[in-house]
């Protein structure tokens, strides 16, 4: 893949990032693909996480206006030039998310591998 896979250990890195400046700053958009009511359950990662479900992404998502994504999912769309961070449950469909993203057009993209369930374990 055009994407790297990362571990937990650099995922709270990147995190840690964001959180101790901002998103502009860093360059990292985190992006959790699980849904609604997943994120809900186990709560978000950390605040500087954002939720935008895979069946979004499979929709085009990131094919849209950048006023139309940002109404729609409430954050601003990801520049070409920021490093897109993944993350679900399990690692499945933050690797699709990845690869979505890919033939969107963005180039840097991170893959966290272990998602929800490693991070509340």
């Amino acid at each position: 893949p055009g994407f790297k896979r990362i571990n937990r250990a650099a995922m709270t890195e990147i995190i840690e990032d964001v959180v101790n400046s901002s998103r502009e700053e860093s360059g990292y958009v985190i992006i959790d693909v699980r849904g609604h009511d997943e994120v809900q359950d186990t709560g978000k990662l950390n605040d500087v996480v954002e939720t935008l479900p895979l069946p979004y992404i499979a929709q085009g998502a990131f094919a849209m206006e950048d006023e139309d994504f940002e109404e729609a999912f409430g954050f601003a769309k990801p520049a070409m030039d920021e490093t897109l961070v993944f993350t679900c449950k399990a690692g499945i469909r933050s690797y699709q998310s990845a690869q979505l993203a890919q033939m969107a057009g963005y180039s840097d993209i991170l893959e966290y591998m272990g998602g929800a369930n490693e991070w509340f374990s």
